[in-house]
């Protein structure tokens, strides 16, 4: 695998980028189930939203992050990626608020 300027990329470039999307989901996934009413009071609730929606679009497309790690966002991806099909996602979109267990 060649990057753009001709260097080659190091044999462990893949297994680098998939831990760190794994770890990104982890990360995103939390937040989703632990802090979703801070993220809605402060407003950022639709920014979250295309963070999520970009990430598991970008990990789906690649074969990057296994089903058993992103689990927790398949839901809220597919609610995104359906509305997202039939209109631009706007500020008041938004997911079922989740609990918090951890």
């Amino acid at each position: 695998m060649c990057s753009v300027t001709g260097n080659k990329f190091p044999s462990s470039f893949e297994s680098t980028v998939r831990k760190i999307l794994r770890l990104l989901v982890h990360v995103l996934t939390h937040i989703y189930r632990c802090h979703w009413q801070h993220l809605v009071e402060l407003q950022l609730h639709p920014h979250f939203n295309t963070l999520v929606y970009h990430v598991m679009l970008f990990s789906k497309q690649f074969d990057l992050v296994d089903a058993k790690d992103s689990d927790v966002l398949e839901e809220l991806f597919e609610q995104l990626r359906q509305r997202n099909h039939t209109v631009s996602l706007s500020p008041g979109t938004t997911a079922t608020d989740p609990d918090c267990d951890t």
